[in-house]
């Protein structure tokens, strides 16, 4: 198989092909990644009633356990139906030895996902999946224009809203690199601008990118950091000031999948700040000292698991929206929870 083209993408994770059972999702826009992963695994489990249909791993896992991968693959659904095993990638332990293995012997009712970050061309699982038969490799990067313009129909004129020019002008130019958060915003600034008829460039001015956001960060720290009380004191005030809970959770979703990133690599032997700036990039001393604190109350694999505790509740936030903000604050306060019992 070759790597999937940008602009075949979403046609192809829309209908799963029996022929390619490993599917690798890399990139530098993380929440690309996510929630393309997250897209991909319902449509294979769609309908299934088997508790067990979507198993998820990390590829410490698999690395510690070469064989468990095939061994996923191979296990029969408790009803019968398809299953996705969704494996994300992080710190240098290979796992291609285990991915060659499934390759070389597919099985015929499921499918693996692989979620990694930015992989270069030419080297391990993408290289693999670029040139394995019955693989395949889908690049995510911060969109294009061509992207961001469908983005943005799909959330804004989607919502039965118009938009004028220079409103889209500046939507382009604020949004971007990374999908997750490009789609909180426009899912904001469609509920700030409902009833309006179109969308102005004042209104654009007034939700995106707004001073809001430090409040939102002050939420994410509370839950990374094991304070359930001022989480709900954050969360509250942001609720009633018009910040929609999906909001709250896509930020702490990508704060968790950070803090992920670095713990793995933390795990591999490499130091916290080392780790940190090679993870998150450059950032601020008070940032950094704030994020190792809230590393030590985590392993890699909590984290794992409180990630994928947060992508169900943002799903079923978008398939039961009168369920959704309760579903949002209760996983939200049980990751505070569990942050401040390992604090203790």
């Amino acid at each position: 198989m070759v790597q999937i083209r940008p602009q075949e993408a979403e046609r192809f994770l829309a209908r799963p092909d029996p022929a390619v059972r490993v599917v690798l999702i890399y990139g530098s826009d993380t929440g690309l990644v996510s929630e393309r992963a997250a897209a991909f695994a319902q449509r294979i489990i769609e309908g299934s009633s088997d508790p067990f249909a979507l198993v998820r791993l990390d590829s410490a896992d698999i690395a510690a356990d070469p064989g468990r991968l095939a061994d996923e693959a191979r296990t029969i659904g408790l009803f019968g139906g398809n299953r996705a095993i969704r494996v994300r990638i992080a710190g240098n332990r290979t796992i291609q030895p285990s991915v060659e293995a499934v390759l070389a012997d597919p099985p015929s009712d499921a499918w693996i996902i692989l979620e990694g970050g930015d992989i270069k061309k030419g080297t391990g699982l993408r290289k693999l999946c670029e040139g394995a038969r019955g693989a395949a490799a889908i690049a995510c990067y911060a969109d294009s224009a061509a992207m961001l313009d469908g983005l943005i129909q799909s959330e804004i004129v989607g919502a039965g809203l118009g938009l004028d020019a220079e409103a889209r002008d500046i939507l382009k130019a604020s949004l971007g690199a990374d999908r997750l958060a490009s789609r909180s915003e426009l899912q904001k600034l469609a509920l700030y601008a409902e009833g309006m008829g179109t969308v102005t460039a004042e209104a654009v001015r007034a939700i995106v990118g707004d001073a809001g956001a430090s409040a939102v960060d002050d939420a994410v720290d509370a839950v990374a950091g094991g304070d359930p009380g001022a989480f709900d004191r954050s969360f509250r005030r942001l609720v009633a000031s018009g910040t929609p809970a999906f909001v709250i959770a896509a930020s702490a979703l990508r704060h968790l999948q950070l803090m992920h990133r670095v713990a793995t690599e933390m795990g591999e032997g490499r130091p916290a700040e080392a780790a940190i700036d090679a993870v998150g990039g450059p950032m601020f001393p008070q940032r950094k000292a704030k994020l190792a604190a809230q590393l030590r109350l985590w392993g890699a694999d909590r984290l794992f698991e409180m990630c994928g505790r947060l992508e169900r509740a943002i799903f079923e936030s978008r398939t039961k929206p009168a369920l959704g903000d309760a579903a949002i604050e209760k996983t939200l306060t049980g990751i505070a929870l569990a942050a401040r019992q390992r604090r203790r």
